[in-house]
C-alpha cells in the first residue's frame, strides 16, 4: 500500500480495532487520555507524526508482513512512549523471537491450550485494579509436568497477552502480575533454567508491547533467592523495583492491587479462583487468533542472527 505525502492525510485503518474492542482501539476513557498524554506522550500531533513514521519503517522492511493497521501500529508505540524508532525496534523483535522460538512465542490458538486451562493454573481477572491495569494470576503449584510441558505453558502465557494488548485502556494503563509460588518443588525447577529464565525477561522487556507494572510473588518458599538468582543478570533495574515479594502476607498485597477484585485465595472479595468464564471467551475468538498466524517475517530463521 503505498504511503500517503502528508501526515495530515494519512488515513486510520481500524480493521482489527473492533476485534475484541467494539469502541475501536483508538478509543480511551478520559483518566486513559489524561495518562496516555502525561506518561506516553500521546498527543493528536504525535499520534499522527509518530504513526506515519513507524509506518513508513514497516513498509521499508520488505521481508515483514503485518496487519494493514494503524490500531496494531499503535501499540507498539504506546509501548516505547511514541519514540516510532524505539516502537518498530520493539515490532522487529516481537516478530523475530516468533520466527525463531516459535515453540516458545507463537501464539496458539484458544482450543490448542484446554488441557493447560483445565489446570486451574492461569487466569486474567475480569475486572482491573484500582489503576485500570489488567491483573494476571498464575499459581505454580498447578502445573503438573505430567500433563504439559514447560512449552505449553509459556505459550499459553502468550496467548493471555495477545488478548488483551488488543485493549487501549490496557495499552495504556498496563499489567500487573501475581504468581503464586505455593508448592513450588524441584518438578517445577526446569521452568526456571537459565534459558527460559532468560526468554521470559526478554518477553517482558523488550518483546511484547505492554507496560509490565509490577510483578507480585506471594507464598515464594525460603530458597526462592535461587531462582532470583537465575533471573537477576538478565532484568534491567527499571524491572527489578517493580517485583515485590510478599510471602503468605494478603494484607502487603492488597496495598498493591484492590482486595475487591483478588481470588479469595488472596484475601480477596473477586469469588474463588476460576478460569473458565475466560476460557470460554477466548474460544469465541479462535478465528482472531488464527489470523495471527498470517503475519511475521517472510524468511527462514537459519537466515536470523540473535
Amino acid at each position: 500500500m503505498p504511503i500517503e505525502n502528508s501526515v495530515m492525510v494519512l488515513p486510520l485503518r481500524q480493521s482489527l480495532a473492533t476485534v475484541g474492542d467494539p469502541n475501536g482501539s483508538f478509543s480511551l476513557s478520559a483518566e486513559r487520555k489524561k495518562q496516555a498524554e502525561e506518561e506516553l506522550n500521546e498527543t493528536p500531533e504525535n499520534l499522527k507524526q509518530e504513526l506515519f513514521a513507524l509506518r513508513q519503517m514497516v513498509q521499508n522492511d520488505t521481508n515483514l508482513n503485518i496487519p494493514d493497521d494503524d490500531a496494531f501500529l499503535l501499540r507498539f508505540l504506546r509501548a516505547r512512549k511514541f519514540d516510532s524508532k524505539k516502537a518498530f525496534h520493539m515490532l522487529q523483535r516481537y516478530y523475530l523471537m516468533k520466527l525463531k522460538y516459535p515453540e516458545l512465542f507463537s501464539c496458539p490458538v484458544p482450543s490448542e491450550c484446554e488441557k493447560v486451562f483445565n489446570l486451574q493454573a492461569q487466569n486474567m481477572l475480569q475486572d482491573r485494579d484500582q489503576l485500570g491495569r489488567r491483573v494476571y494470576v498464575i499459581r505454580m503449584d498447578y502445573f503438573d509436568s505430567n500433563v504439559i510441558t514447560i512449552d505449553d505453558i509459556f505459550r499459553t502465557n502468550v496467548l493471555a497477552l495477545e488478548q488483551i494488548v488488543r485493549e487501549p485502556e490496557t495499552q495504556v494503563a498496563g499489567i500487573v502480575l501475581v504468581l503464586d509460588m505455593a508448592g513450588l518443588s524441584l518438578q517445577h525447577a526446569k521452568f526456571f533454567t537459565p534459558y527460559y529464565a532468560k526468554k521470559m525477561v526478554e518477553l517482558v522487556q523488550e518483546t511484547f508491547p505492554l507496560r509490565f507494572k509490577g510483578f507480585h510473588i506471594v507464598n515464594e518458599p525460603f530458597y526462592f533467592d535461587a531462582v532470583m538468582a537465575v533471573l537477576k543478570p538478565f532484568v534491567k533495574e527499571k524491572i527489578r523495583k517493580r517485583i515485590f515479594l510478599h510471602g503468605s502476607d494478603t494484607n502487603a498485597l492488597h496495598g498493591f492491587i484492590s482486595n475487591e477484585i483478588l481470588p479469595s485465595e488472596y484475601g480477596g472479595n473477586g469469588g474463588t479462583f476460576d478460569n473458565k468464564s475466560w476460557y470460554m471467551k477466548l474460544l469465541t475468538e479462535e478465528e482472531y487468533f488464527q489470523d495471527l498466524m498470517k503475519y511475521g517475517y517472510k524468511i527462514n530463521n537459519s537466515e536470523i542472527d540473535d
